[in-house]
């Protein structure tokens, strides 16, 4: 634009007649354009579906889970003392920390000189009591016999008194000869006496002989033991954890004194772990025990037919996952809590970990070494469902209408990633049902939504379930289908939700 004509533009601006001019157009464009536009129809609001993702709930086989830790114990430990006091001539030469030996292996030898003088000296004395005894018997024999004999030469000096009395009545034989006669038979009498006497006497001594026969075999069999203590045979197929003697080392017999120290072994074939479980852990647990088993064996005492009855089995695992999981056996229960912890303990058993080494794939279990405890019980009827799908205790289902519902679960275990629900006839939770496992913002009672079935759920579920492709028609009559898996879990809590 020229500056000539900029200047003709401001001028008729400036002009005071054409303003009005101006606003009256403007007026009348704009009632032109009211006119012109179309009436305003009002059209009805429809409502929105919103469309959700669910599953359907299934029933499976589960074998309920609680995870604990514990370190390792041997089953049995010896700490190899002394048994008696000596000079060490012989050590194996493998006898070193870490080293394993069979049972019956000859590890040490004590100096067994003395204990040979020992035996000899034993064996001579047994030889003279079993001599002594079979003379004392002898000697009861002989004073039966001597017995008889002077009672029949009593009735011989009683007949002849009574002949020579009889004869110095009449004055034949002299009053002399009379009483040298009944001093024969006194003596005879005194014969008789000493030997009923020494008859009394007799039984007593044999049975003093027979004490001292006794107490020489004890002695006997006491240097037999003490010679045979001087080698230190390893008591079972087990490894050596320390090694406190030394050749030519002086070593006194036993008690409480480290002098007398040889080595410490622990058997091979079976190792213990008190394994630790929390407290309400373990209570949610024994909520699936068999309630009828106590009921019968409420009488018995004994704890192994206490736990066949519950039916446990038990895995104990790396809890890095490193290696290959080792099947155990429950033992015992712990007889109290654990003091700082406040676990329950549970003493579980795995037997020849030694003869199950797979190198670099399942090592031997050692001393020490911190493992995961899995303890499984009997298989119980659960619906299962995805721990995703419950929503601050409760769960959204979709009922026959497509309309949302929001379910309060009073009662649920948590098992890895999966929730478990124990079926019951008057819940509302029951197998089929479909449950929605997106999230819905806002989640309101009764809303419509639009059912997408979530098949990337579905696959995962039946990859926590450890089962094949035709699991997912497993359904609640699954204990009595032969094709329904048992279901491994992975759970590391299992968590009780209250009704609040």
């Amino acid at each position: 634009m020229s500056f000539l004509e900029k200047t003709q533009n401001s001028t008729w601006l400036k002009n005071k007649i054409n303003f009005p001019i101006i606003v009256i157009a403007g007026l009348a464009l704009m009632i032109l354009i009211v006119k012109l536009q179309p009436g305003m129809k009002h059209k009805p609001v429809t409502s929105l579906i919103t469309p959700v993702n669910y599953i359907e709930v299934k029933s499976h086989l589960i074998k309920p889970e609680i995870i604990g830790y514990g370190v390792i114990k041997p089953d049995m430990t010896l700490q190899a003392k002394a048994e008696v006091s000596g000079r060490i001539t012989y050590i194996h030469s493998k006898l070193k920390k870490g080293e394993i030996f069979s049972q019956g292996t000859l590890l040490l030898t004590i100096d067994d000189k003395d204990y040979l003088l020992q035996l000899k000296q034993a064996q001579a004395d047994l030889l003279v009591n079993k001599a002594n005894l079979q003379e004392m018997t002898l000697t009861i024999e002989n004073n039966e016999l001597d017995i008889l004999l002077a009672l029949e030469k009593l009735k011989v000096r009683e007949a002849e008194y009574a002949r020579i009395l009889k004869l110095s009545q009449t004055g034949v034989v002299s009053k002399s000869s009379l009483n040298g006669e009944k001093q024969n038979l006194l003596n005879q009498n005194q014969e008789v006496q000493q030997l009923e006497n020494k008859k009394t006497l007799l039984p007593s001594m044999l049975a003093v002989m027979k004490a001292q026969l006794e107490i020489s075999k004890a002695n006997l069999d006491k240097s037999q033991r003490d010679l045979a203590r001087t080698q230190v045979i390893m008591p079972f197929d087990g490894r050596i954890s320390e090694v406190y003697a030394e050749l030519n080392q002086y070593v006194t017999a036993g008690g409480l004194s480290s002098a007398g120290q040889l080595f410490d072994a622990f058997t091979l074939n079976k190792i213990i772990i008190n394994a630790q479980f929390p407290l309400e852990q373990f209570r949610l647990f024994a909520q699936n025990f068999n309630r009828q088993a106590f009921s019968e064996t409420k009488n018995s005492l004994d704890m192994k037919d206490v736990l066949q009855s519950l039916g446990l089995t038990v895995m104990v695992k790396d809890p890095r996952g490193l290696f290959k999981a080792w099947p155990a056996t429950v033992e015992r229960f712990s007889d109290n809590l654990d003091a700082k912890s406040r676990t329950v303990g549970i003493m579980v058993s795995v037997s020849d970990s030694y003869k199950e080494i797979l190198p670099g794939t399942r090592p031997p279990l050692l001393e020490g070494m911190y493992m995961k405890v899995v303890l499984a019980g009997k298989p119980i009827n659960m619906l299962v469902l995805p721990r995703f799908a419950l929503h601050n205790k409760q769960v959204f289902i979709i009922d026959d209408k497509n309309l949302l519902q929001r379910i309060t679960l009073d009662k649920v275990q948590y098992h890895g990633d999966l929730l478990l629900v124990k079926p019951v006839k008057d819940q509302i939770i029951q197998a089929d049902v479909r449950v929605i496992t997106s999230d819905v913002f806002p989640a309101v009672n009764s809303m419509e939504v639009m059912p997408i079935l979530d098949e990337s759920a579905i696959e995962q579920m039946r990859l926590w379930l450890g089962v094949g492709d035709d699991s997912s028609a497993t359904h609640s009559n699954a204990t009595n289908s032969p094709s329904v898996d048992y279901i491994p879990t992975n759970s590391l809590l299992i968590k009780q939700v209250g009704a609040n």
